[in-house]
């Protein structure tokens, strides 16, 4: 579980969080036409058209670990689960699983009528799925020489894994493959995991663990990655890097609406790549594009009001948003055996940090610096709709008078005594925007905050290795469960090695994580994560700030699409 955080994430930045990040297969990108050259131009009236500023590298699910090529990967490749619409783990392609009473062993019954997308891979005939397509690409995931960032996933959960792994480095492929991955017939798989790991199935539901086919792989070789081939509602036709990528309907595809109707509705999906927001505004405001979801800054006042509702000139538009799964903090480094902790007096007062948590009025800098693109982080860990999110979870508030005494009573009355308090940040308008806002409102408790603004891969490495005493980061989850959350507390996870980069040390939060680890009761799991969440509001590693939204920007016609925190982009049930 190395590495699974990121700290400044943009759209292009890596999206699935405990992975490496590192895309290695990025720079083989060639500007070539792939997939049907012939096809015919796509019908707007039936196509579903939006950008993506930052490009797209990669189509192999092994490596997509950023939001953009996830966009589109879902369009063509389906795995054993998905979310619904309201984050329940759902079948996809197993149509039912069940698990041993020792949680470590699960079995996973295959859907009879998947088959993958027409290909030459393939030759004339068409492919079905087939139980071994999913041990084939789950060890393709742990093989170490797909490189993949996405090893996390199984790594130290199912067993033979790291043995695997270790095997794969050395240029061997052991026989028999994975150990935990057994093959029962065509349509039955077997997955033993080394312990119980109650959130498995969400784990599943990630684009690492989407479904491909030996054959693909094999004959496309280095190139799979520009030549993909899934099961999903679409596929590739047309991909001309930097210029558009066309996804055309998969007439086999194996889901119907409730009417019966073969979904998806749309004929096509047309991604452009127009690097300049202005631009692509200006695109969506003459119809060229269905979808907008970054607004620039400078047009961001025009759209939308402080509120976060749109503005007169733009109301004929729809606005859908969603509370992300995410969480925006600056985390403080508790280890006083590090650079960043070894003189900071906030490693050394958790008053201190807890005065800092009170003294922010976010409600102000969400209307007027994000223009209501955001709820205060005044619950917990865990952002609202995020499954065991709880209202009765309570964390900060703003009361500067509160904030005050805190601030007496570790010793800084009216901040006197306390040394500048050192914020770095990544270099970015937003994040400096909103710094800027947190240092005005604790100077006026007479805490003086000092901001440093660094490039973002030496801010990566300076939080990993402990160097900062307090910096801007964020959480966004990797998968419904908080979990996914909760690890960043647990001692075992410390970086460099692990997401836990204030490095705080709780045996009763070790020991709460432990015991959710291995609870077959979603209740009572979740009940140990809200103990969790509360030990970790008194301790403060975080200043908390807020929850950001995610929204989308659509045309009127545009039918039929679902926003969630995940921020998936789900078309199959879109239509215009």
């Amino acid at each position: 579980m190395s590495a699974r955080f990121c700290l400044l994430r943009s759209r292009q930045c890596a999206k699935l969080g405990r992975g490496g990040r590192s895309l290695t297969i990025g720079l083989l990108v060639a500007a070539a036409l792939i997939g049907c050259q012939g096809s015919r131009e796509p019908d707007p009236r039936h196509s579903f058209i939006y950008n993506e500023p930052e490009g797209i590298t990669t189509l192999d699910p092994a490596h997509m670990s950023y939001v953009a090529a996830i966009w589109v990967g879902t369009q063509l490749y389906n795995g054993l689960v998905e979310l619904d619409t309201a984050l329940r783990v759902v079948p996809c392609l197993a149509r039912a699983w069940e698990v041993d009473s020792t949680g470590t062993r699960w079995r996973f019954h295959l859907r009879t009528d998947v088959y993958f997308h027409d290909n030459p891979c393939f030759g004339a005939s068409p492919r079905r799925l087939r139980a071994e397509d999913v041990k084939f690409s789950f060890e393709r995931l742990c093989d170490a020489r797909t490189r993949s960032p996405g090893l996390w996933v199984f790594w130290g959960k199912l067993r033979g894994a790291k043995e695997f792994h270790a095997a794969t480095r050395q240029g061997r492929s052991p026989a028999g493959g994975i150990p935990g991955i057994r093959v029962l017939n065509d349509s039955t798989v077997e997955l033993e995991l080394e312990r119980p790991f109650a959130p498995f199935l969400a784990l599943l539901t990630l684009p690492y663990c989407w479904i491909v086919p030996r054959e693909a792989v094999e004959h496309y070789g280095e190139d799979f990655f520009r030549n993909p081939v899934g099961t999903g509602p679409f596929q590739l036709a047309e991909w001309r890097a930097d210029v558009r990528l066309v996804l055309r309907r998969n007439p086999r595809y194996f889901k119907r609406d409730p009417q019966g109707r073969r979904l998806p509705y749309l004929e096509h999906v047309v991604v452009r790549f127009l690097r300049d927001p202005k631009t692509a505004f200006w695109e969506f405001q003459r119809g060229r594009l269905d979808m907008l979801t970054g607004l620039d800054p400078a047009v961001l006042p025009q759209v939308l009001t402080p509120e976060g509702t749109l503005q007169p000139a733009f109301r004929h538009y729809q606005l859908l948003r969603a509370p992300a799964h995410a969480i925006e903090y600056y985390g403080i480094q508790l280890d006083t055996t590090t650079e960043g902790g070894r003189n900071s007096p906030l490693a050394r007062s958790r008053l201190l940090r807890q005065a800092l948590n009170w003294a922010i009025d976010r409600e102000r800098i969400i209307r007027h610096v994000l223009h209501g693109l955001a709820t205060p982080a005044y619950y917990g860990v865990l952002p609202p709709g995020f499954p065991g999110f709880s209202e009765q979870t309570r964390g900060y508030g703003y009361d500067p008078e509160r904030a005050r005494r805190l601030l007496a009573a570790a010793g800084f009355p009216n901040g006197r005594g306390l040394p500048p308090l050192v914020l770095q940040l990544g270099a970015n308008p937003r994040t400096l925007s909103v710094a800027e806002a947190v240092q005005q409102q604790l100077a006026e408790l007479g805490i003086r905050v000092e901001l440093r603004q660094v490039s973002f891969p030496q801010h990566l490495s300076m939080v990993r290795e402990g160097r900062c005493m307090l910096w801007r980061t964020n959480w966004i989850a990797d998968y419904p469960d908080p979990e996914n959350f909760l690890a960043l507390f647990y001692s075992a996870y410390a970086a460099p090695g692990g997401p836990n980069t204030t490095r705080i040390r709780s045996s009763a939060l070790d020991s709460l994580y432990e015991r959710a680890l291995a609870e077959p009761s979603q209740h009572r799991r979740f009940e140990l994560y809200r103990r969790m969440e509360a030990l970790v509001l008194q301790e403060a590693p975080w200043v908390f700030l807020y929850y950001p939204h995610v929204i989308r920007l659509l045309q009127p016609s545009v039918q039929g699409m679902h926003v969630d925190g995940s921020d998936r982009l789900v078309l199959e049930h879109v239509r215009k």
